[in-house]
């Protein structure tokens, strides 16, 4: 198995996973078998799919890093989220079930614990408008399971009070990231969009979404999950919001919360939920993953996270991940085969040809002494991610 970005992708590819309409995830475009031709494929690239898997000979051990299950889970998660909230959006609150979304990221929690290597794929696999906040807060949600994955011992640390197998349960984590912007659907639909930078963090207004969230939820939420629908903006520096309410008849001034005042969900929320804005571009095209990790790097947005949870959150999400079809600055097709976890830009990749993904029935053979560990080739390096170029986001 094979994932093509969408401007790779040739006539006489066969799916090997089904594709999902990114305006309606609901809804399945093609089947997973069918045999791409070039209207589909043009279909597809019009409407903003980002890159396919399709069956290639001789790559079914990679078959292992994406388990279907949790992309399945993930998808019933945004079904449910956006159906409940878009029934009774006129009729009242009081009317949604939260403790199904508990539920339901239990079981999104213990399906990702239980595989030994937790797929870093996951958390790039949904991939629609970036203005729908179902679909974000099904994706950060997401994220920050596997972020959280990476940083056990530092929940424990975090969490004194607390046995370690609660307080390393991500649960609650889930739950709130997944709800973490539905305050949003009370701001009119011309400030609803706007995505926060550096140098403007939003008006006052759009800023009220948190609190107008955390209104929404009190009382159906545990407390822990509501903490990060109220602080996913707080910032590890102290510029975040919203600021803490003063006592009455205190001199005390008002100011947001910083460091380790945060909770340590809310901090993993605040990183995956940046990461995930900085995925979608100005242009509407999904930026590959060391793009927006790179711009994350930024002087501007390093200082909003906690050091140790950013360095979790690279772990979790690796520039580039095994299986992702890309093209080297000597202009061969390679795919990810293995992480170099101390050079994340520089995996080991196998040269491939395209046109073996023509013929996916076709017997391959794994020629292991083909890879290339691109940390020994300084003068080699990843150049393309489909149409994009990645050179300059490589340092």
């Amino acid at each position: 198995m094979l994932r093509v970005p969408i401007d790779q992708a040739q006539p006489g590819m066969v799916l090997a996973r089904s594709v999902a309409n990114p305006q309606k995830l609901e809804h399945i475009l093609l089947k997973a078998g069918f045999e791409l031709d070039e209207e589909h494929i043009k279909k597809l690239r019009k409407l903003c799919v980002f890159s396919l898997w399709v069956k290639y000979p001789g790559l079914d051990f990679l078959d292992e890093i994406l388990d279907p299950q949790l992309i399945q889970q993930q998808q019933d998660l945004y079904k449910s989220l956006k159906d409940n909230f878009t029934e009774v959006q006129d009729q009242g609150l009081d009317q949604i079930d939260y403790n199904q979304y508990t539920i339901q990221m239990g079981k999104l929690f213990h399906q990702l614990l239980d595989q030994r290597n937790p797929s870093a794929l996951l958390a790039t696999e949904l991939q629609g408008e970036s203005e729908d906040i179902y679909l974000h807060g099904t994706t950060v949600a997401s994220m920050a399971l596997l972020i959280g994955l990476r940083l056990e011992h530092y929940l424990v640390r975090s969490r004194p009070n607390l046995a370690p197998n609660i307080a390393s349960d991500l649960t609650q984590l889930g739950v709130g990231c997944l709800l973490h912007d539905i305050g949003k659907l009370q701001l009119p639909e011309e400030i609803r969009n706007f995505h926060i930078t550096a140098q403007n963090p939003g008006d006052k207004q759009w800023q009220e979404h948190t609190e107008a969230g955390f209104e929404m939820i009190k009382g159906g939420l545990d407390p822990l999950a509501g903490q990060i629908v109220l602080n996913h903006h707080q910032h590890f520096d102290g510029s975040g919001f919203p600021v803490r309410k003063s006592l009455p008849g205190s001199d005390e001034p008002v100011l947001p919360l910083s460091g380790e005042e945060i909770h340590i969900f809310c901090r993993i929320a605040s990183l995956a939920d940046r990461f995930e804005g900085f995925r979608h571009l100005p242009d509407g095209r999904i930026a590959p993953t060391i793009v927006a990790l790179k711009r994350l790097k930024n002087p501007g947005y390093a200082k909003w996270f906690d050091p140790i949870v950013y360095e979790g959150f690279t772990a979790a999400l690796p520039a580039f991940s095994p299986g992702e079809q890309v093209i080297l600055s000597d202009g061969r097709d390679v795919v990810i085969i293995e992480i170099n976890n101390d050079h994340p830009c520089r995996p080991i990749v196998r040269p491939i040809d395209t046109k073996k993904a023509q013929d996916p029935d076709k017997k391959g053979e794994i020629d292991e002494s083909q890879d290339i560990n691109l940390t020994n080739f300084q003068d080699l390096h990843i150049a393309r991610v489909g149409n994009f170029d990645v050179t300059p986001y490589l340092h």
